[in-house]
């Protein structure tokens, strides 16, 4: 990208810092950094100033953010000017400093940092406040809405890796973001994890499924751009920046998907990407296969995206499979070689059961049957059945022999019902096979729908 575009396109202006009239516990204070009408950097704006208490000494200085707490200041710093005012060692390392990311915040944003002191004896005192712009775009400028890029976040129970995922939206190279994170009924802190970072917006909407969450995070965003950040996977620093490219330089795509490589629970890497790298024919190669390992390795375009009608809500799992395919059947799509997000296995992954997989994308390539055009099409979507029932088949019959073997009667019922149902043929295809040594997860049908 060039120059212009890899730096932060829309700083923060200053447009209100003030100072708090304090009571008597506090000889004199003030807020140093940034200063009034001045432009900061998003990505780290700085706070500083400092404090002199009468006689309780200051433990804390805590900045909010709509009374949330957003960020906690390093203080005990010297400052050799304000002893010199003051006589007594609680004027010598008077000073605090605090940086904070600010990245997600669209054009035209405003919001109002609150500092606060939090004093030895436990009483909390407003030290001052810093009213901040993101500056709009100029006229004639190429950036704006069509630049921007929205980052969803759907979450479902994974509040533990929340915080991951968010960071590594900001720590991208492309600044011009905003990220939603939609708290799909979870039961555990998973809007307390997002609330604690400025300038992310959090939705909570009652447990609707992954598709749903997806969609309402789309619809309270604005950008040009699209991305779907599952809650336990990250994206690499580059990951919005080698999208964006790649739609810039083909405008006739909807999408672009990159690589994923996969990580294990604790972040660390366990493969790296081997995603086939299509570059024709893109919804005849879907139609035999999803060779998009990852949802999200893909930057969408908002048009066709929005009219697509976004992912289907009635699908408990491959709704981004379907999708894939609509926008390919009627766009152009691109894909490329570049590693650009972590997809983290955990066994817990929607991907992992069987059951659901094998349901879903059968729906799915059962609904492509009016959409294929002549006989290539044809055989290929007959082609995407097989392999459908080939590889989530086997993984169906090789959990439910486990079951078997281990008496536990109730999932080896559900998995033969499923498999009755969807591939009745899958016993007599592997059933004289040896079962191989993975681990393979099955869960009833339904009942895992975090992403």
């Amino acid at each position: 990208m060039s120059e212009q575009q890899a730096a932060p396109l829309r700083p923060l202006e200053a447009i209100e810092v003030a100072d708090r009239l304090l009571d008597d516990a506090v000889r004199d204070s003030r807020l140093d950094y940034p200063l009034p009408g001045s432009l900061v950097d998003p990505a780290q704006l700085r706070l500083a100033g400092w404090l002199v208490p009468e006689s309780q000494r200051v433990v804390a200085v805590e900045v909010t953010m709509a009374d949330r707490l957003v960020s906690q200041a390093e203080t005990g710093i010297p400052r050799s000017g304000v002893a010199e005012m003051f006589d007594g060692p609680l004027a010598v390392d008077a000073g605090f400093r605090a940086a904070i990311n600010l990245l997600p915040l669209p054009s035209g944003t405003e919001v109002e940092l609150d500092l606060r002191a939090v004093l030895a004896d436990g009483a909390r005192l407003p030290l001052g406040s810093v009213r901040l712009r993101r500056q709009e775009f100029p006229a004639g400028n190429p950036g704006g809405e069509d630049a921007l890029v929205s980052v969803v976040i759907p979450c479902f129970n994974q509040a533990h890796y929340l915080d991951e995922a968010i960071e590594s939206v900001l720590a991208q190279t492309y600044p011009e973001l905003e990220l939603t994170v939609v708290d799909d009924g979870s039961e555990d802190n998973t809007f307390e994890v997002a609330s604690r970072f400025p300038g992310v917006r959090c939705l909570r909407q009652p447990n609707r499924g992954v598709a749903a969450a997806r969609n309402a995070g789309l619809a309270a965003s604005r950008g040009g751009f699209a991305v779907f950040l599952d809650a336990d996977d990250r994206l690499l620093p580059d990951a919005l920046e080698l999208g964006v490219k790649q739609l810039t330089a083909h405008p006739e795509a909807a999408f672009a998907a990159g690589m994923p490589r996969d990580i294990g629970r604790d972040g660390g890497v366990i493969r790296e990407g081997v995603q086939p790298v299509i570059a024709h024919d893109h919804y005849l190669n879907l139609l035999k296969d999803c060779y998009i390992w990852s949802g999200s390795s893909v930057v969408y375009r908002r048009t066709p995206l929005e009219a697509g009608g976004g992912f289907n809500e009635r699908l408990e799992a491959a709704d981004d499979y379907e999708l894939y395919l609509k926008l390919a059947r009627e766009h152009p799509v691109i894909c490329h070689d570049a590693v650009v997000t972590e997809y983290r296995r955990h066994g817990s992954n929607t991907t992992r059961n069987a059951a659901l997989v094998l349901t879903s994308q059968l729906q799915v390539l059962r609904g492509q049957r009016s959409q294929v055009r002549g006989k290539r099409e044809r055989v290929a979507r007959r082609a995407g059945i097989r392999n459908t029932r080939t590889a989530q088949g086997e993984a169906l019959v090789e959990f439910v022999s486990g079951a078997w073997r281990s008496r536990e009667w109730g999932l080896v019922w559900s998995g033969v019902r499923t498999l009755a149902r969807r591939d009745p043929l899958a016993p007599l295809r592997f059933g004289w096979r040896k079962p191989r040594a993975r681990s393979v997860r099955f869960e009833p049908l339904g009942s895992d729908l975090a992403g």
